[in-house]
């Protein structure tokens, strides 16, 4: 659970990023479409409100206490009356637990799935590009359109965590972003295998001043 608290902290704190809508972008350093849950989220979550939107008040109007066995079959069936208000509050809680746990769950993975890594041009043409005058713009599966997240080049750590994923790390942010370099575009250009994405983008970062150790597996 520190987990969802470190990441809903984090939406409070302010942080070096600074977000940002960026149409004119040249060619992106890393590109790659979301798949997987990155992908369906949107129809995950609307699929999880739909349960708890239903299930929710259905559990408390409608849950009742077993019907008792009669031994007079000509009796008249009696409906059983609601089973207590604190059963029903207990069972009505554990469901929207559940479901405010899975739509966490969606929120965070596409939140920290990154889709797009931009080096953007030095804030200042006339000095030397170094990391101190370079940035960066991101976009994650959770982003639409432009928007985005910028940070400067200087506070932020690019690192090979697997054979297909890289991790970034942004100094005064909270955890960080996966990439996955499988089926992805590096500097604008599809790339054969997951150790020439590797090398290419580690060019490109390194070139640029940024941090990290980005290696062959």
């Amino acid at each position: 659970m520190s987990v969802y608290f470190g990441y809903a902290a984090s939406l409070f704190r302010r942080g070096v990023g600074v977000r940002a809508r960026v149409t004119k972008l040249s060619r992106p350093l890393f590109l790659r479409r979301p798949t997987g849950v990155a992908l369906f989220g949107p129809l995950i979550l609307g699929l999880d409100a739909f349960a708890l939107i239903n299930v929710v008040p259905l559990t408390w109007t409608h849950w009742r206490e077993a019907p008792e066995d009669s031994s007079d079959a000509e009796a008249p069936a009696v409906r059983p009356p609601l089973r207590p208000w604190w059963q029903r509050a207990c069972a009505c809680a554990i469901q929207f637990t559940a479901g405010a746990f899975v739509a966490g769950s969606v929120l965070i993975y596409r939140g920290r799935m990154l889709t797009l890594v931009s080096l953007l041009p030095p804030k200042n043409p006339a000095v030397a590009s170094t990391a101190s005058n370079r940035r960066i713009f991101v976009q994650t599966a959770g982003n639409w359109r432009s928007n985005g997240t910028i940070f400067p080049l200087s506070a932020c750590t690019l690192t090979r965590v697997e054979e297909k994923a890289m991790f970034l790390q942004v100094k005064g942010e909270y955890a960080g972003w996966q990439l996955n370099l499988d089926d992805s575009i590096i500097d604008g250009k599809p790339v054969d295998s997951v150790e020439q994405a590797c090398k290419t983008l580690a060019a490109h970062w390194h070139a640029a001043g940024g941090k990290g150790t980005i290696k062959a597996s």
